[in-house]
């Protein structure tokens, strides 16, 4: 199911190591993991609305559920972009380091430290319960998403949106 292709059955943490950019599908799905770092000066953001069509691949649930409300809506309401060090900044992600060279090894430190330092079957059981709220509702939000992206796809405002991005413009929506 939609639950194991998202990482949410894995009963281990997730550590999202972000050294690139991490742009609509990219960041949402990074947004499933239970941890997240990044290189300061890694890209990120959720544009959906900036090309026309409201947010998927679970981000409508995932950012809500993970982020203080202002920089949700901040983040999923203006589509702009921000760099892993405003990402550390306002809790998007756990940790963001200098270079990009670094990223990985800063997650496998901290997946180290998660290893060696806690109890097995404690982790287990907390990863379990933070992601019960997911495993209920995540199959319906994602259609529910899908269902509000193809009203979008058939709208004059994704055409418009289209052509700004072909033609590097910003777009000027009716």
């Amino acid at each position: 199911g939609i639950n194991a292709e998202y990482g949410l059955e894995i009963p281990i943490p997730t550590i999202a190591a972000i050294n690139g950019p991490a742009i609509g599908a990219g960041f949402c799905v990074s947004m499933f993991c239970d941890l997240r770092i990044t290189s300061d000066d890694a890209k990120l953001g959720a544009n959906f609305v900036k090309v026309g069509i409201s947010p998927g691949m679970g981000g409508t649930f995932t950012l809500p559920s993970k982020l203080n409300n202002q920089v949700c809506n901040d983040i999923v309401l203006t589509g702009r972009t921000f760099t892993g060090k405003e990402a550390e900044k306002i809790g998007v992600v756990v940790k963001s380091v200098p270079s990009r060279s670094m990223v990985l090894e800063e997650s496998m430190t901290l997946a180290s430290q998660i290893v060696t330092t806690t109890s097995p079957n404690a982790t287990h059981e907390t990863i379990k319960l933070l992601r019960k709220p997911y495993l209920d509702i995540m199959d319906s939000q994602l259609q529910l998403e899908a269902e509000a992206q193809a009203r979008c796809f058939a709208s004059n405002d994704f055409k418009i949106a289209l052509a700004s991005v072909k033609n590097k413009t910003l777009p000027v929506f009716d």
